[in-house]
C-alpha cells in the first residue's frame, strides 16, 4: 500500500489522478497548495501541481528533508521551461495533460521502484 499525496491540484485533475491510482490498496490524500513539508514526510509519493511556481519552494524543502521521496509535477500547461524548472528543482518526473490512467500508474510505479533502489543502495 502506497501513501499518495496530491498537492494543489485543481479538482478535476485530482479526481482523474485519484481514479487512475485508486485500486483499493493505496491511500490517496488531496492536500491544499499551502501544504507544509511536515505533512509530506510520511508519503510514499507526491503528485504536485505545476501550475505557477509555488511547488518549487516546497520541492526544495522536501528534498532537504527527504531526498528519496518521489515528487512528480503534473500540469495542464505543457511548457518546456516549466518542465526544465521542475526537473532542475529536483522533481522526480514531470507530466502534462491529458493524463491517462496507464501513464499515472507507470509514473507511480517507476518512481517507487527508483526509490526502492536508492534506499537499498
Amino acid at each position: 500500500m502506497a501513501k499518495i499525496k496530491l498537492i494543489g491540484l485543481e479538482p478535476s485533475a485530482a479526481h482523474q489522478i485519484s481514479r487512475a491510482l485508486d485500486d483499493g490498496f493505496h491511500h490517496i490524500e488531496d492536500l491544499a497548495v499551502t501544504t507544509r513539508v511536515g505533512d509530506l514526510l510520511d508519503a510514499d509519493i507526491v503528485f504536485a501541481s505545476g501550475e505557477g511556481k509555488h511547488y518549487i519552494e516546497l520541492l526544495k524543502k522536501v528534498r532537504a528533508a527527504r531526498p528519496d521521496l518521489p515528487f512528480v509535477v503534473v500540469t495542464r500547461i505543457p511548457e518546456t521551461s516549466d518542465w526544465l524548472d521542475a526537473l532542475e528543482a529536483g522533481a522526480t518526473d514531470y507530466c502534462s495533460a491529458p493524463f491517462e490512467a496507464r501513464q499515472m500508474k507507470w509514473l507511480m510505479q517507476s518512481a517507487l521502484s527508483a526509490r526502492q533502489l536508492t534506499v537499498a543502495a
